[in-house]
């Protein structure tokens, strides 16, 4: 999230807005691990910032899906062409994460690896096309390789997480 907070951030004209994409798609993240940590509610013991056991994984995705869609709504006051889009992406992105995430474990590593190839071919269109491949023929395999190599998910979990992702990334910047 820290990159493409980056990447949109020369898009927002107000330093307000820059201030609370910073807070609620980095800043916020990290505060709330740790209080749902430090409360009990995540019981990760290697403190990694994954969230391994799936029925401790929808409080804290809901909560980061809620401050995605507020900074959604921050930005869309404002009508900012580019951002809106990629700001809607990412909400959406991260609740349906969250609402899979009730039934069955997806691979949140997936979910966030599609976010971030599509939202720099959405914001570079020039290169657009180099972007999607690497991204699809390079870090998709890598990452869903990893996953699974470390026994963190299957490979219906992997696949999952880059097909429900890839989807709301067509449905957002193509359909709506």
């Amino acid at each position: 999230t820290t990159v493409l907070t980056v990447v949109i951030a020369r898009y927002l004209p107000y330093i307000g807005l820059i201030i609370s994409s910073v807070f609620f798609y980095i800043v916020m993240p990290i505060l709330l691990y740790f209080y749902l940590y430090k409360k009990g509610l995540i019981t990760d013991e290697k403190f990694d910032f994954n969230i391994r056991k799936r029925e401790e994984r929808p409080l804290y995705l809901f909560l980061i899906a809620l401050g995605f869609i507020t900074n959604f709504i921050l930005i869309s006051m404002y009508n900012i062409p580019q951002v809106k889009e990629v700001t809607l992406f990412f909400s959406l992105a991260f609740l349906v994460f969250a609402i899979v995430t009730i039934f069955w474990k997806i691979s949140g590593h997936m979910t966030q690896t599609v976010i971030t190839i599509l939202i720099l071919a959405y914001v570079f269109a020039d290169i657009r096309i180099y972007i999607l491949l690497a991204g699809y023929l390079i870090c998709v395999p890598l990452v869903g390789y990893s996953r699974i190599k470390l026994k963190h998910h299957n490979i219906w979990q992997v696949i999952a997480g880059t097909l429900v992702t890839t989807a709301i990334g067509i449905l957002v910047f193509t359909i709506i």
